[in-house]
């Protein structure tokens, strides 16, 4: 019965506060990467204004029909940005990745920009912590590699190319030499980083490029790709175990977010974990 009323007891999101991305010095203000720290008390907003702003999630919240949010930090970039990650130790460190190939780590308390990475050929599209490892973070490019960090290194301690442009890269929950990422191969790769020469799992499905991967537990993961498809893997029998349908891919990236038992993507659009079809489907665009 709870897993009845888990996906019975909801008919409709509530709008509980709006952020605004971009100014009146920007053309565009599409926004590509959300990110929370920690603790759940500062939201991290980044996309093609080239800069990263930083809001209190609780005074957004508590400031009922007020739009016009300022953030307690502002960084601005060199380049349109794609990815964020916040550190899931420490809580003012967040890193970047932008159109132009760089990694960059801040520390969204001081609004400093910690280092500068820039060894990429061509864009890069993710960025991400491990959950496990505060010290190690990964990312992956257009140039066909992954690549792993360290934050005493001034270069990557880690590389390995890929078979086509790495679009999304995730660290396994909880152990740092397990990685997959999503590429414009079609195929979710899941590999150990002790050997990565043969992948662990190359997970066949989609029809078009991987555009995010997000792990619901050790052994399940999720993949968006912008075939307007995502779909449940088990990472144990290297299966499929079942394929969500229901948003029209409009902007090929459109987001993935997870907890163990809904998938958010899109417009947005929330999938139980044991169901195919969807049980909500907003559009807050």
């Amino acid at each position: 019965m709870d897993g009845v009323h888990r996906f019975t007891c909801y008919s409709s999101f509530r709008e509980l506060s709006s952020l605004v991305y971009g100014d009146q010095t920007s053309n565009s203000c599409i926004v590509s990467s959300i990110e929370f720290d920690k603790d759940n008390a500062f939201v991290a907003v980044a996309g093609v204004a080239k800069k990263i702003k930083v809001f209190n999630y609780s005074t957004v919240i508590n400031s009922t029909g007020f739009t016009n949010h300022f953030p307690v930090q502002e960084m601005v970039c060199t380049a349109k940005l794609s990815s964020l990650s916040y550190n899931p130790y420490f809580k003012s460190t967040l890193a970047s990745s932008d159109y132009e190939g760089c990694v960059c780590v801040w520390d969204t308390h001081t609004g400093t920009k910690v280092s500068r990475l820039q060894e990429h050929e061509k864009r890069v599209w993710s960025v991400v912590y491990s959950p496990s490892d505060p010290n190690l973070f990964a990312s992956g490019s257009d140039d066909c590699s992954v690549k792993l960090w360290r934050p005493t290194q001034s270069h990557s301690c880690f590389s390995f190319p890929t078979p086509g442009n790495v679009c999304t890269v995730k660290f396994h929950p909880s152990n740092h030499y397990f990685l997959a990422y999503g590429s414009a191969d079609h195929v979710v790769h899941y590999v150990d980083l002790r050997n990565t020469k043969e992948s662990l799992a190359s997970l066949r499905g989609h029809k078009k490029a991987v555009s995010y991967v997000q792990f619901i537990s050790p052994t399940e993961l999720v993949s968006a790709s912008t075939d307007s498809e995502l779909r449940l893997w088990d990472l144990n029998s290297k299966f499929c175990t079942r394929v969500y349908r229901g948003h029209v891919n409009e902007r090929n990236f459109v987001g993935l977010s997870v907890t163990p038992h809904y998938i958010s993507c899109g417009k947005t659009i929330v999938f139980p974990t044991s169901k195919s079809e969807s049980v909500q489907d907003n559009d807050i665009m």
